[in-house]
């Protein structure tokens, strides 16, 4: 944890200096210090997916719904990272289509899983 803080706040102090000589080489310092921050997390991530996915392996119905689980998680982290990025950089009305445009694709991925409960929800009632 104190090596991502670390890594967050240097990359921070470096960016607000350059932000003033040079904007574009702040925005190029900043996406290059997330991308760092992204690959250090990547063994951590690795180690949660192989976690759902062990405890996924009880059946094929509950290993469909654990990678869509991750699927959703993944759109979820790259889409506020990019989001964050855009407003930065001023470009709000970007940043909102694309958190838009994510969740549209999210309930995408999810509209089976709704279909799934409506017919569970509807043998019930029957």
């Amino acid at each position: 944890m104190i090596k991502f803080l670390g890594i967050s706040i240097c990359v921070l102090f470096c960016s607000l200096i350059l932000k003033e000589a040079n904007r574009q080489i702040a925005l190029i310092l900043s996406i290059v210090g997330l991308s760092i921050l992204f690959l250090t997390a990547v063994g951590e991530l690795s180690e949660i997916i192989n976690s759902v996915m062990s405890f996924a392996e009880v059946s094929s119905s509950v290993l469909n719904y654990s990678k869509l689980m991750l699927k959703i998680l993944g759109i979820t982290l790259i889409t506020q990272i990019v989001c964050d990025i855009c407003r930065d950089n001023g470009e709000n009305a970007l940043a909102s289509v694309t958190g838009l445009v994510a969740k549209i694709l999210i309930v995408s991925l999810v509209l089976p899983l709704f279909e799934t409960v409506i017919k569970i929800v509807g043998g019930l009632v029957k």
